[in-house]
């Protein structure tokens, strides 16, 4: 399995990645920060602790042992939160720093996508980078905001994406602003992510040697698409619409009848690996069950996708009336004459970049 996670930065030489298929990608979407770093910020932390969640070894600092440890995971940095300063490629694509990554991690052939941030602009290329992701049937898991009441809610909130909250052991929702629960509206599943071990005390700038406890949305969000890697590892031949579909049926310890709340917080009730796990996902519809919050990639967005990945890509091969895509090359053999026909096919992979944004961790 190949898990994209997309987050601020990472240190890659801790001990939790050792003998891990740990890649960072190269390059951010932020200027003047690098997506690896050895100094203990705050962003550093976070993206190590969410990456260590899926593949650490457990012989770190928080002892953290990842859900799916053979997993491949490429990192791909967006190296800043809030003073983001887009780089101008990303800015002249106008789609977000954080969505910009998340291109980058479909053009790599990401089968998971995790992304442990939020931002407060839904802009509308946005929506193609996930009409893409839908076209190439690539879930796409975010943290919801943990605070409904100051946090952005994208990409969580778009069309497609499973959107994830935080609970605790008890299975309630941490507590928000205004002494309330931390309910978005819109929420796909829950996971836990409340009193988690981290990597580093979340201090900025911090230190390695230690670890602190942290309750969010983001630690819950590595979890869910673990459960979602683990289901594709035992049944291979299902598609990433029919993973979605097997995740929110699957939920709870029990089997039920699909249940969803788009106001209670809980969306479709409590991610279960065990119970995810017992049902093969090839007897569901491979179609992506998220397409009606209102916001993001429209099924016209979707179809155009659908169309250009199926669609022959472009060539600078002369015409057939020309000298030809197929190219006769010809061989005298004493006084035979053998032809050999060589097919040519020159494939021409059009990448469109993406984004602009300032981006926050949940």
């Amino acid at each position: 399995m190949k898990i994209a996670v997309v987050d601020t930065q990472i240190n890659p030489d801790l001990p939790d990645f050792q003998g891990a298929d740990l890649t960072v990608a190269e390059g951010s979407a932020c200027v003047g920060k690098d997506p690896s770093t050895s100094v203990a910020s705050a962003g550093a932390q976070h993206g190590s602790t969410v990456t260590a969640m899926l593949i650490g070894n457990g012989t770190g600092v928080a002892g953290t042992k990842g859900i799916v440890p053979d997993a491949s995971v490429t990192f791909y940095g967006v190296g800043a939160t809030a003073d983001c300063d887009p780089l101008p490629e990303v800015a002249e694509s106008k789609i977000t720093p954080i969505m910009w990554m998340v291109k980058r991690a479909l053009d790599d052939g990401a089968d998971i996508v995790s992304v442990s941030m939020v931002t407060g602009d839904g802009n509308i290329p946005d929506d193609r980078v996930l009409a893409e992701a839908v076209a190439r049937k690539v879930p796409v898991v975010a943290g919801n905001p943990n605070d409904v009441f100051k946090e952005g809610a994208f990409p969580a909130a778009l069309n497609s994406v499973i959107g994830v909250s935080a609970v605790d052991s008890d299975q309630k929702l941490p507590i928000a602003a205004l002494g309330v629960e931390n309910a978005v509206a819109g929420t796909t599943v829950v996971a836990p992510g409340v009193n988690i071990a981290t990597i580093g005390d979340g201090s900025d700038p911090g230190s390695w040697d230690v670890s602190g406890r942290a309750t969010g949305t983001s630690l819950a969000t590595p979890l869910v698409a673990g459960i979602l890697a683990a289901a594709k590892q035992k049944y291979p031949d299902a598609t990433g619409n029919q993973l979605i579909q097997s995740l929110v049926r699957n939920t709870g310890a029990e089997d039920h009848e699909v249940q969803y709340s788009d106001t209670g917080g809980y969306g479709y009730g409590v991610a279960s690996l065990r119970h995810t796990l017992s049902k093969d996902p090839t007897q569901y519809e491979d179609v992506n069950p998220l397409l009606n919050k209102g916001v993001g990639p429209t099924q016209e967005q979707i179809d155009e996708a659908t169309a250009a990945l199926a669609s022959p890509p472009a060539t600078d091969q002369p015409s057939p009336d020309g000298i030809g895509a197929f190219l006769p090359v010809i061989i005298g053999i004493g006084v035979g004459v053998v032809l050999i026909v060589v097919g040519v096919v020159v494939t021409v992979v059009l990448v469109r970049r993406s984004n602009r944004s300032r981006s926050t961790n949940p």
